[in-house]
């Protein structure tokens, strides 16, 4: 792997990233906009700086946006804030760019409209909402600005398997065990995709220097009614604890797409990277709340 700095390494996706490659690079370096302490520097995507850094005389030869507003509410709700972030990240790849730096940004499937899903690589962009707005803003910026030398990662919703790690399928498992109700909706439709298969084939990407666009993502397509009834199932639990409804349900002042389904076809061809089953994942997460629950209830006893 090569020398990679990692902007917005304290965040969920950056802070795993950042472990992955101090292995390769013990001095690699990686950014917060909070205060510094520990082993990380400053830098703040309203106003992005990054000759402190220091990033090409340290060897570093590519660096990956994973700093970004993540909430679509926040975005909706805080318009000129979260669209001075774009912004920053617009002139941070700029400056990455004149030092020689090669920018790797994340992206997302919510720069589609979700209207059929199964969005290939070169789909074009059509954002519902201001997040998949200011992050389309971002892809069409970047490419403007870099040419040739970028790599686009667009990502979908992201889980781990730790217990208690309040990602999708633990978020389930943990309402579903103690005996609440999940209310999932059947027309939302994504390929949920395992942290550390993310970063496989990341790693992957960057050995063989791909650049462009990428959609990184499982290729197996579930509702999330579906996958909470499947976790139901997996915990012996009644599939009544799982309502079904819509997106439309929420109410909620802006859209969300309902298909964001990837089609993973430049992945395929440049690294053919083979994505751990959703259902292994699933059954692998009711097992651990399935031990914890029995633990529970020695202790109690």
């Amino acid at each position: 792997m090569i020398k990679t700095a990692i902007i917005g390494r304290t965040g969920f996706i950056g802070n795993a990233l950042y472990s992955e490659c101090k292995k390769a690079h013990p001095d690699c370096i990686g950014t917060t906009r909070q205060s510094t302490k520990g082993d990380w520097d400053y830098l703040n995507l309203l106003d992005p700086d990054i000759a402190a850094l220091k990033l090409a005389e340290s060897g570093h030869k590519a660096a990956i946006i994973c700093a970004a507003i993540t909430g679509l509410k926040v975005c909706e709700n805080e318009k000129e804030y979260t669209k001075r972030m774009t912004e920053g990240t617009i002139q941070l790849i700029q400056q990455l760019v004149k030092e020689g730096i090669k920018p790797i940004y994340f992206s997302s499937d919510t720069v589609f409209d979700g209207k059929k899903g199964s969005y290939d690589d070169e789909a074009p962009l059509n954002p519902v909402n201001e997040y998949g707005k200011q992050k389309a803003e971002i892809e069409r910026r970047m490419k403007e600005i870099c040419k040739e030398n970028y790599l686009i990662v667009r990502l979908t919703k992201i889980f781990t398997l730790e217990y208690g790690d309040r990602t999708i399928l633990d978020d389930m498992a943990s309402v579903l065990i103690s005996g609440g109700t999940i209310r999932a909706a059947y027309d939302q439709i994504f390929s949920i995709t395992l942290l550390s298969d993310v970063i496989n084939a990341i790693q992957l990407l960057q050995k063989n220097n791909v650049t462009g666009v990428v959609n990184v993502s499982s290729p197996e397509v579930w509702s999330r009614y579906d996958l909470a009834v499947k976790m139901a199932d997996c915990l012996g639990v009644s599939s009544k604890n799982v309502q079904r409804m819509s997106l439309d349900d929420l109410g909620e002042p802006f859209l969300r797409p309902k298909n964001t389904t990837l089609v993973t076809k430049r992945l395929d061809q440049e690294i053919n990277y083979k994505f751990t089953s959703i259902e292994q994942c699933i059954k692998q997460v009711t097992d651990m709340w399935n031990k914890n629950k029995s633990y529970t209830v020695q202790v109690n006893q």
